[in-house]
């Protein structure tokens, strides 16, 4: 490990949930640990990704430093066409994030850093199946509903949708109850 990296504690728990989502949704996944905190490289027929846990959102500063640098090197060497235009570093901690401060800075910096790749960093991530899977959105296929009985209409299937991602039953119900009104989401959670 570099000595900028040496003092970072890796998250095992979302490590092995990412993992497991990524393996499940058909990516070939590799674990890299040399020079650096443990990142998953993860590849499918749309996306190259780097996925790293740590325990604190100033680790995750720290560690996205690296993981950059490490994922862009790796995509040079490697002749993976236009898939280079798709690759992602996913940055996760279990650490709340602040409302305000210099962390929320640094992580709203992070998420819109461009260079090189795109970067998705996550704070307030737990060690659930549903929040990784949730971090993780973008590539992974929807959860479909087999159950039409349940979505009567729209609004219960994303209701549902919701719930089926990790989402209390009671703070869906009141976000989707809020919107068809017009009134805040946010007022109503």
């Amino acid at each position: 490990m570099s000595d900028a990296t040496q003092g970072i504690r890796v998250d095992d728990e979302l490590l092995a949930l990412a993992r497991t989502i990524l393996v499940d949704e058909g990516y070939a996944v590799e674990d890299v640990t040399a020079d650096g905190p443990h990142l998953l490289l993860a590849e499918n027929r749309y996306f190259v990704l780097g996925v790293v846990a740590t325990a604190t959102i100033a680790q995750i500063v720290i560690a996205e430093g690296w993981a950059e640098e490490f994922l862009v090197a790796r995509l040079r060497s490697a002749d993976i066409g236009p898939k280079l235009w798709d690759a992602y570093l996913i940055l996760l901690t279990q650490e709340r994030l602040p409302e305000s401060g210099y962390a929320t800075l640094e992580l709203f910096q992070i998420n819109y850093d461009t260079r090189g790749l795109r970067r998705m960093a996550h704070s307030g991530v737990f060690p659930r199946l549903a929040d990784v899977r949730n971090a993780l959105t973008p590539f992974v296929a929807p959860i479909e509903l087999d159950d039409p009985t349940i979505a009567t209409s729209a609004f219960e299937s994303f209701i549902e949708s919701l719930v089926a991602r990790g989402i209390d039953r009671e703070v869906a119900v009141r976000a989707v109850t809020a919107s068809r009104q017009g009134a805040d989401i946010v007022d109503a959670l």
